[in-house]
């Protein structure tokens, strides 16, 4: 039987590798009009009928913005690759604010059992965030981890992780059985480990290297799996610091190594092995760390959506995820009541990834939509003329704080009672004040601009009164108030469910 292979690449834009547009140089390899990153290790490995494991880099998110991030593993999937998480904690607790008392980059190995929680739970939320999947399999940034972070990852709902290596990890862990010459095992609670056997990096290593790796695989396993580690910019050379230009040597080998692979080995994705694979329990002894310890003057506070810990400042928005605090709220509200658009079909009036990972992720289907021509968007349609949409077609709405952007509130609302069926419901919340009345806002372009509303209509129309917000919404629908605590800023802020009735 032929031995399985992995062949897995990191996809980094870490700041010090590349002199600036990281995201270009370093992923997509762009080099005098050129690519040399991802699409064009894609295509070497379809010339050999290879499917990839790509592990994303989720620091990218915070370091470069959510839609970077996502346009780059939708290629990959695209190209009908696996997609996995990879994750540099050093820059991410950065930005977090997370502050202490480090002698190097804090990998996960430094760090407590609390950030290994809320690290490992914030990875595992942004990318169903990004992808709308649960993700698989998980690797810490340089291979780094500790006990914590095999408990976290499993608690965070990861299958599998590919960090270990017997000799890099030796003064960490002891590991006797299977996991002594890399084969895949289980940990102790039940988590699935894919050794990383070698990391041809660079590229321009010596051949009889690789094939004493391969051969180790043959003689000394059992479980015969050979796991290989490169990068996003792994056909490019350095020079000092930066990756700078194209190395065709670089391109040579890895061709060497897909043409060796897919000739005597079965090239596996990891999701793929994991559902033909068992994996033993292994003997784990001395796992042995010191984590560093952080600055206990810092005041964190942690994001109820994607788990981040940060140091709040005068935004309300998430470093991690971008949740504002009106979505840390309604998702308050909805932990005690239940979610009334879970199995439901809704219709969206345009919810952002965060709606749609935290609110959206039970619904039976999400159709989303905008006034604005936004590629985030399924089709482009006005709230206050949903023509498009026959009467009684969906059993879900929602809309958060849309319509104190709607300059015709009244007709928004009698749309939505239309277009959902009798009993249906929407969930809506706006901006308001108790004790006061509804008030017209003086400058209409302050939240999207005059070119927003000149072209779509869409402007800062109103501040609500409380109580004349419920009786607005109490003119078509049953009304349900449920209020919602924020932890971040402690503010509450009120949840409207407003259901069609059903006649008798």
């Amino acid at each position: 039987m032929k031995p399985i292979s992995f062949l897995s690449f990191d996809v980094e834009a870490l700041p010090g590798r590349a002199e600036k547009d990281h995201i270009d140089r370093l992923v997509w390899g762009r080099i005098d009009g050129k690519e040399y990153g991802i699409r064009r290790i894609s295509d070497i490995l379809q010339e050999y009928r290879i499917k990839g494991n790509f592990l994303i880099d989720l620091s990218a998110f915070v370091l470069y913005g959510e839609r970077v991030v996502a346009d780059i593993g939708k290629f990959l999937l695209n190209e009908g690759h696996e997609l996995h998480v990879h994750l540099h904690s050093e820059w991410v607790i950065r930005k977090w604010g997370i502050k202490g008392h480090f002698s190097g980059p804090p990998g996960l190995n430094v760090l407590d059992q609390r950030t290994n929680e809320h690290l490992l739970k914030y990875a595992f939320f942004t990318y169903r965030q990004l992808y709308g999947s649960n993700p698989i399999a998980f690797r810490g940034g340089g291979f780094t981890f500790n006990e914590h972070t095999v408990a976290a990852a499993k608690d965070a709902g990861f299958r599998c992780l590919t960090n270990f290596n017997s000799q890099r990890h030796a003064e960490m862990l002891s590991v006797t059985g299977l996991g002594a010459d890399n084969e895949p095992f289980a940990w102790n609670n039940g988590l699935a480990e894919i050794p990383v056997d070698f990391s041809p990096e660079p590229l321009s290593f010596d051949i009889q290297k690789y094939f004493g790796w391969y051969d180790r695989v043959k003689d000394r396993k059992k479980i015969k799996t050979f796991n290989l580690t490169m990068h996003s910019w792994s056909l490019m050379k350095r020079q000092g610091e930066f990756f700078t230009e194209y190395a065709a040597e670089h391109e040579d080998k890895l061709r060497f190594i897909c043409e060796h692979l897919s000739a005597n080995t079965r090239v596996l994705g990891y999701a793929e092995y994991l559902e033909e694979a068992e994996f033993a329990p292994v003997s784990i002894q001395n796992f042995q760390f010191r984590p560093a310890d952080l600055d206990a003057s810092v005041r964190l506070a942690s994001c109820s959506i994607c788990n981040a810990i940060f140091a709040p400042g005068e935004s309300d928005v998430c470093p991690g995820c971008g949740a504002r605090a009106r979505h840390r709220q309604v998702l308050d509200a909805l932990t005690r009541v239940g979610n009334p658009l879970d199995g439901r079909r809704v219709l969206a009036c345009f919810a952002n990834s965060v709606e749609k990972a935290c609110l959206l992720s039970g619904a039976a289907e999400v159709r989303n939509f905008d006034v604005r021509p936004l590629r985030e968007a399924d089709f482009q349609m006005d709230i206050q003329h949903m023509d498009a949409i026959a009467d009684g077609s969906f059993d879900g709405f929602l809309a958060i704080h849309v319509l104190n952007h709607v300059k015709d509130d009244r007709a928004a609302l009698a749309e939505i009672y239309r277009v959902l069926v009798p009993g249906g419901v929407a969930l809506l919340t706006v901006p308001y004040r108790a004790g006061e009345k509804t008030a017209d806002l003086a400058d209409v372009y302050e939240h999207y601009g005059a070119e927003n509303f000149n072209k779509y209509g869409v402007g800062s129309f109103r501040r609500y009164g409380l109580n004349d917000a419920i009786a607005l919404f109490s003119s078509l629908f049953e009304v349900s108030i449920v209020a919602g605590l924020d932890a971040v800023t402690g503010q509450a802020m009120n949840v409207f469910l407003l259901r069609k009735r059903v006649s008798t």
